[in-house]
């Protein structure tokens, strides 16, 4: 078809071209000598009439071609396409690791943008589109939009991270997204590695894979960890090579910041090499290993470990002849414990530890420390212990108490626990309860002028919890609580997952140095920190509070490797249509097919005419 068929009227600047080259020329007589060196020219004068004949001339053909192609370019030529549309397209996007790899130009991700602008650009009107980036959190990125703009700004918003992708929760966002009665259309692009060869969930509507990616090369650092010893520190990293031939690389490991090793690895494909060093520095604190060759993938070739050391704790215990508590306290290497009897206790002591531990003994008036009391009858400022009562099983309080408190039975179970009595307690609304029996408290801890305390009303020795793996956790958990450092319940840390604090009484606020070397602040009530996509070395600080405490932790980036799914490079699963499909018919220009067609004949006219 042509888009503009009158610019063939151009056509007849051919009648002007031909003519130039059949009229007869009107020229000066002159009298010559000899026709000899004149013989081409005699052609021209052999007829008396004003035409002459028209002769094969190469440079007319090609004058008239290049005037053709000119007049069918300005015409506009064009082919019709047929495209059968499912009416509202909802875009999901991977941006996952596996979309940074390299092994298709400029990457997966950008094709993935590319072909995403090329399907919202298709998009007929009536019909809205919705944009979902599908990261280890699927984010809606448009909803139900029918302005292209905002949808070709919304594709660009996407941002490829270093989580996993969540095609389960993408594809729940995109069924609430489909509006009923309407034809809807799911594509997702993802890579080849992401393992998504089949619907999580049953969807009333075709979703189709488009799997980006090749034969993939990917040396890559699986695990990394480190362990203090007394004199030595030893260190393990695990390489696999998940490409498809043979990959070699150095290996780095960085102590402190300081190069002290390299090792030379040559892995075959499909398979894994565990590297060990026993001879780390004991002072060092931080390592970092380096795979030093590139390949498709960048993100797994740096991984980071801490090396915990753990922070001592100064412990009084009060006691008199009681064992249970003063073992469980001994079973944590950063516990400096001391042991008195009640007739040695002086109060001025109590300054000089960490925690004080009154174990059925009750002081005159309560230290200005963190406490664990487990008293006798009798009143200690606003706490009054009276007699004994019967107990019973344990349970914990359905409702655990918000803060830190709260954290304290968190993953202990109590239901084989009994108590065959407890001391009747009044408890001041500081202290929240954690476990009773009926309507007795047994365990209760809160804070007060900036110093934490912890009770239980109960004889250990009246009780079968000291036989119950329960016992060691709960202690050590009031320990962490009564005397925390900045703790981050693990020196490693996955890319993507939160890390909570507990920090020391009177904390104001929790500065955290991001590996960027940029800073991030949390305050109370200390939420759980959510910033760690970025893989490196995190140091979070204190400020307030009696005590200055600082932790390091490592944040690593050790994705799952599902194998790399086959078949093609696109498959349409679920449903055939939704409502009613339709076919448009969109006609594809085909003008500058014609308009290289004239470069190319005057080119040649030109050649042809020099060449002569």
């Amino acid at each position: 078809m042509l888009l503009a068929p009158l610019a063939l009227a151009l056509s007849a600047l051919a009648v002007p071209i031909v003519a130039m080259y059949i009229l007869k020329l009107r020229r000066r007589e002159q009298l010559i000598s000899s026709t000899f060196l004149w013989q081409r020219a005699l052609d021209d004068i052999q007829a008396n009439a004003p035409w002459q004949r028209l002769r094969p001339s190469i440079l007319l053909a090609l004058q008239l071609l290049a005037l053709v192609a000119l007049v069918l370019a300005l015409a506009q030529p064009a082919y019709s396409r047929s495209h059968r549309y499912a009416g509202d397209l909802i875009l999901i996007v991977d941006e996952s690791y596996g979309m940074q790899a390299h092994d298709v130009a400029p990457s997966r991700f950008a094709v993935a943008v590319a072909r995403a602008h090329a399907l919202a650009s298709d998009l007929p009107g009536g019909n809205v589109a919705s944009v979902i980036g599908m990261g280890a959190q699927p984010q809606l990125k448009i909803a139900e939009s029918s302005d292209g703009g905002a949808i070709g700004r919304a594709i660009d918003s996407l941002r490829p991270a270093v989580d996993a992708p969540n095609f389960l929760g993408a594809l729940s966002l995109a069924a609430s997204l489909a509006r009923s009665g309407q034809t809807t259309r799911v594509v997702v692009l993802t890579s080849r590695e992401s393992g998504i060869s089949t619907l999580p969930l049953a969807v009333s509507f075709p979703v189709d894979i488009v799997r980006i990616g090749g034969r993939l090369r990917d040396l890559g650092i699986t695990t990394f960890s480190a362990s203090p010893g007394q004199s030595r520190t030893a260190a393990l990293v695990r390489v696999g090579n998940f490409g498809v031939q043979p990959e070699g690389s150095d290996l780095d490991l960085y102590v402190d910041g300081q190069l002290a090793d390299v090792r030379p690895l040559l892995i075959a494909p499909g398979t894994q090499q565990t590297i060990f060093w026993t001879n780390v520095p004991a002072g060092a604190r931080s390592l970092h290993a380096v795979l030093t060759r590139s390949d498709d993938v960048s993100a797994d070739k740096s991984a980071w470990a801490v090396v915990r050391s753990g922070t001592e704790r100064s412990v009084l215990l009060v006691t008199g002849s009681d064992y249970f508590v003063q073992t469980a306290l001994s079973l944590d290497p950063s516990v400096r414990l001391s042991v008195v009897a009640p007739s040695d206790f002086r109060a001025g002591q109590a300054g000089q530890y960490d925690l004080v531990v009154f174990d059925g003994v009750l002081p005159r008036m309560l230290p200005a420390a963190a406490l664990l009391l487990s008293p006798p009858r009798g009143v200690v400022g606003l706490l009054r212990f009276g007699a004994y009562l019967p107990a019973g099983a344990v349970s914990v309080a359905p409702s655990p108490p918000p803060g830190p408190p709260g954290l304290l039975l968190r993953y202990v179970d109590l239901s084989d626990v009994h108590v065959a009595r407890a001391r009747a307690v009044s408890l001041p609304a500081w202290l929240e309860p954690l476990a009773t029996a009926g309507s007795v408290p047994l365990l209760a801890a809160g804070e007060s002028t900036g110093h934490r305390l912890a009770l239980t009303t109960f004889a250990l020795q009246e009780s079968d919890w000291p036989l119950r793996v329960s016992f060691p956790i709960v202690m050590q958990n009031f320990l962490q609580y009564l005397v925390p450092g900045l703790g981050v319940g693990a020196a490693d840390v996955a890319a993507g997952a939160t890390v909570p604090f507990s920090p020391p009484p009177g904390t104001r606020e929790i500065d955290i140095t991001l590996p960027g070397g940029g800073t991030d602040r949390i305050g109370p009530p200390f939420a759980p920190f959510a910033d760690t996509s970025t893989p490196g070395l995190y140091t979070a600080a204190t400020i307030g509070g009696a005590r200055r405490s600082s932790v390091t932790f490592a944040v690593n980036f050790f994705p799952a490797r599902p194998a790399p799914a086959s078949g093609k490079s696109q498959v349409t699963l679920g449903a055939t249509h939704v409502g009613t499909s339709q076919s448009v018919t969109i006609p594809v220009s085909a003008a500058w097919i014609c308009a290289l067609a004239v470069l190319a004949v005057l080119s040649a006219e030109w050649w042809f005419a020099f060449r002569r």
